[in-house]
């Protein structure tokens, strides 16, 4: 039996009951980017030790909150999970010695377990777990529409805040509408400054910076910082703080609804990117971005079980600098794939792809490229009637093995994956609430990413959701008092 408790608006809590007694080591950072296993390095007088405390930020409905406009209703739905014991790479609770902090709940939620609740309205939510439930914290959020003026499925996974974020999404064609929703987990105010770039270079925008109020949120209408920009990519960042920022992307061309996503910030600029879960229909594009002044050369290709693959009709393209471009995906069966990107400057990516035939209805999705997991990575899935998942996993760069469990039908199943090089699977998971994964041997990079479909072909609703890092561990000084 598992149980979530709202302690405060917009905040959930999970707690576990951990060892009696003081804690004598002190926590001094997140260890999210270091090994987690027990061979990892470890710095000089520390060590690592299981998460004592973890949280999560989600956006709250994404089609509320923007002054002067209407809401848009829907009715998102939170789900929260945590990693079973088996792919955790530390036994958390009294084994560690780090005890439950926070109130607790009672009966207290089981490890391994999934929840799912309703999203209040215009608010964010950040979801905390404390004690034994801390390491391996999954969270997300997802709505679902079929109405005559508003057609799609949303799926956002909850993740950690940043201060200088890139989102590629959104254009200029009539009928379509783009959100950014800003959210501050902190206990400060913070002030984000946007930048737009576009296929002409620099799109000039509004002076000023927008703060977003501390544990709130602030919604805009993309159109007022990008114009009409066919193919912009928006900059984000904070100063004061960290936010998250997600843009959502509906589309009515005239009467007849053709899709919404909600798309996530891509990995950092890189001459390497990886989208791993890019979910193609009947056309598409990449959309590639260049911080630096310099022109890029990019190409793309196609990461799939038999190894990589040009795109069809060579995937390359030549971006100025300071300027967006598109690069067509044209002659590619539907299904799920993983891209790369590779340039010979830093750069940034994102995918767009429609399943829309002629004039028909439709959806579409925007894959974000993803930083390679340092350790756990999961997600969260609520219990959407008729929705199943995919799960895309990648490693490029070298060989690698990764470890898969799901939950679903209130049971765990696990598979090992063994992954060549520069190679990606796909596995049919259901109707699945967690998804988790983990690098167990090898040096490649893996990405992982979630494709959620509804409805039949000719008039499929589908998103794409990265698996985002699930904490573990923390560096902990070894030091202690003087006696």
């Amino acid at each position: 039996m598992n149980r979530a408790q709202l302690l405060a608006p917009g905040r959930l809590a999970l707690t576990a009951a951990g060892a009696a007694g003081l804690v004598a080591l002190a926590t001094l950072a997140p260890a999210d980017g270091a090994p987690t296993g027990p061979q990892g390095p470890q710095g000089e007088g520390a060590s690592l030790a299981p998460v004592s405390s973890a949280s999560t930020t989600c956006p709250g409905p994404e089609l509320s909150g923007v002054r002067d406009v209407d809401d848009i209703e829907v009715a998102p739905r939170l789900a929260v999970a945590t990693a079973p014991q088996s792919m955790l790479s530390v036994t958390p609770g009294g084994a560690s010695g780090l005890a439950a902090a926070g109130q607790k709940v009672t009966p207290p939620p089981e490890r391994g377990a999934a929840t799912s609740l309703p999203l209040a309205a215009n608010r964010p939510a950040t979801v905390e777990a404390s004690g034994a439930l801390a390491p391996g914290l999954a969270a997300g959020q997802e709505w679902v529409s079929t109405r005559p003026e508003l057609r799609g499925l949303a799926t956002v996974p909850c993740a950690a805040p940043g201060a200088d974020l890139w989102l590629l999404a959104g254009g200029g064609a009539p009928g379509r509408q783009e959100r950014l929703v800003l959210t501050n987990p902190g206990a400060n105010e913070v002030t984000v400054d946007l930048e737009v770039l576009g296929r002409k270079g620099p799109v000039a925008t509004p002076t000023g910076g927008t703060v977003v109020p501390a544990g709130g949120r602030t919604a805009l209408l993309v159109d007022a910082v990008t114009g009409a920009e066919e193919s912009p990519a928006i900059r984000v960042r904070a100063t004061g703080g960290s936010v998250r920022a997600v843009l959502s992307d509906i589309w009515l061309d005239g009467s007849t609804p053709v899709g919404a996503e909600t798309s996530l910030p891509t990995a950092k600029p890189a001459t390497r990117q990886v989208i791993p879960a890019a979910a193609v229909g009947t056309s598409g594009s990449l959309r590639i971005a260049v911080p630096g002044e310099q022109q890029a050369v990019v190409s793309a290709r196609i990461l799939g079980k038999d190894g990589p693959v040009p795109v069809p009709g060579g995937g390359v393209a030549r971006v100025s600098g300071r300027s967006t471009g598109e690069l067509p995906l044209t002659g590619l069966k539907g299904g799920t794939y993983a891209v790369e990107v590779t340039s010979d400057v830093p750069v940034v990516a994102s995918l767009w792809s429609t399943g829309r035939v002629g004039s028909g209805l439709g959806d579409f999705v925007w894959g974000a490229s993803t930083e390679p997991a340092a350790g756990l990575v999961g997600g969260a899935f609520p219990r959407t009637e008729g929705v199943t998942r995919t799960v895309s996993v990648v490693a490029s760069r070298a060989p690698a093995t990764a470890e898969l469990a799901w939950l679903t039908g209130g049971q765990w199943r696990t598979r090992s994956l063994a992954l060549a090089q520069d190679t990606g699977v796909t596995v049919e998971l259901g109707a699945a609430e967690a998804v988790f994964v983990r690098r167990s041997a090898g040096s490649g990079d893996v990405r992982a990413g979630v494709v959620s479909m509804a409805g039949v072909p000719g008039a499929r609703l589908v998103s794409v959701s990265p698996l985002v890092a699930a904490a573990e561990v923390s560096r902990v000084s070894r030091a202690h008092p003087m006696p």
